[in-house]
């Protein structure tokens, strides 16, 4: 059956993410169909080092698709069907900042865990907002489609300003990315994995990796394996040195808790001293991806400028982010049902969890959206764990939408990696400071 084309519009497409989702979309064109793809940033100088790359790609194999570039919101969601959000609230301007203030106090210094993470939510609860708000003007019935970090803050905030908007899907690639490294692993297609999941977003669990061939829990095997051997992303070779350590401590988080399979996240919250000693102050992730992905795929974008053809230059893919993102839209325009790990307010999928926290776990996709999977209660461990971390995100969120200093300090001193509330207010004053042009605490 013929698949009706779609109109898409991705938001914050200045991203050097983009052009690899580019890729994807025309990878799946033929399942994911295009009738208008919309490429929104406020920042328009982003949007135009990479416009041309992406006008020659989607000339060469999507040209009956209508593209259209724009800086102007009130343009960018008229009659769109699906938006993919990925903003980055700062660029790597205030990345560079969430990442090394905290190593002066010897904290964990990453994007979207411990005090970074913090002041990166501060920055994008309230731009999410205003985005919803401005969708459903245009667009009431349109899939809004978040990738934007850090997710769990984000699902938090969304979650409590939209109650009733049903068709908001916070997702996270990186459990995907997992399951594409565990099915290398075992030398199984990560497409005949059906995972089970528990926790928040950057701090949960595989609990089971069935085989949906024969429907056989594949866990035993990778713990075996797991248990000789180093984990490493599918990608290996292509990664930065701090992303094969981070798979790394994945064999040693199991060797202290070896019921589940950890999200590589949760090391920032088991090891946060070790990291941050590891850490350098002055030359952090921020500067790996600006050094590495940012460059690379900018060099690109200028030669496809400067000689206005493809010749000579690749089609970039996105084998996790970008793929996923399509993925989880091709599921929902086509009813397809396929299981993802996804965010979801709990209600009872975890029952001795709060109501109202954003859990992830795994959930099929259909037409009507997310219909997540129960889990049943987790153990006292894991409560107490999914507990502190809920009431962590809940009050970062109520002390961005309320302005209110308090709460702030109250949810730094409660993340795991920070502990100390004397640490907490010299980290988040240096944050605050840096941040004024985006939230301010009273």
């Amino acid at each position: 059956m013929k698949r009706e084309k779609q109109i898409v519009t991705i938001v914050g497409a200045g991203s050097t993410r983009t052009p690899a989702l580019i890729g994807s979309l025309v990878n799946y064109k033929d399942r994911f169909p295009l009738k208008k793809l919309v490429l929104f940033d406020i920042d328009k100088s982003r949007i135009d080092a990479q416009k041309d790359y992406i006008r020659l790609v989607m000339e060469k194999h999507c040209p009956d698709v209508e593209l259209f570039f724009t800086d102007d919101e009130d343009k960018a969601y008229i009659d769109t069907d699906y938006v993919f959000c990925q903003m980055r609230a700062g660029n790597f301007e205030m990345r560079n900042y969430d990442e090394k203030i905290p190593l002066k106090y010897g904290l964990v210094g990453q994007e979207t865990c411990g005090p970074g993470g913090f002041a990166y939510g501060m920055r994008s609860i309230q731009p999410m907002i205003d985005m919803v708000k401005k969708i459903r003007e245009y667009s009431k019935d349109a899939w809004i489609l978040n990738y934007t970090n850090p997710a769990a803050i984000v699902a938090v905030a969304l979650d409590k300003v939209f109650p009733n908007d049903k068709k908001i899907l916070n997702i996270c690639d990186q459990p995907y990315s997992m399951i594409k490294s565990f099915a290398k692993i075992l030398e199984v297609d990560m497409y005949d994995i059906e995972p089970r999941y528990f926790g928040l977003n950057h701090f949960g669990w595989f609990t089971k990796l069935y085989q949906s061939s024969t429907g056989e829990d594949l866990i035993p095997k990778l713990k075996d394996y797991l248990t000789n051997h180093e984990f490493k992303p599918y990608n290996a070779e292509q990664r930065d040195p701090s992303w094969l350590e981070t798979y790394k401590n994945v064999n040693k988080m199991m060797k202290h808790f070896p019921r589940y399979l950890p999200n590589t996240y949760l090391q920032y919250y088991f090891f946060p001293d070790e990291i941050a000693k590891k850490s350098n102050p002055e030359y952090t992730r921020a500067d790996e991806a600006k050094a590495g992905r940012e460059k690379e795929v900018l060099d690109i974008c200028r030669q496809a400028r400067e000689q206005n053809s493809l010749e000579g230059l690749p089609l970039l893919m996105g084998q996790v982010h970008g793929n996923m993102m399509v993925e989880v839209a091709e599921s929902i325009a086509y009813d397809l049902k396929k299981v993802f790990v996804i965010m979801a307010r709990n209600e009872d999928i975890i029952p001795n969890l709060p109501k109202d926290a954003m859990v992830e776990c795994a959930g099929a996709l259909t037409e009507n959206g997310a219909e997540p999977y129960p889990y049943g209660e987790v153990e006292t461990f894991y409560k107490g764990l999914l507990e502190n971390q809920y009431a962590y995100e809940k009050l970062t969120v109520e002390a961005c939408l309320e302005s209110n200093y308090e709460k702030a300090i109250q949810a730094l001193t409660l993340n795991r990696t920070i502990v100390n509330p004397n640490k907490a207010k010299s980290v988040l004053d240096d944050l605050m400071e840096v941040n004024s042009e985006y939230w301010i605490l009273k």
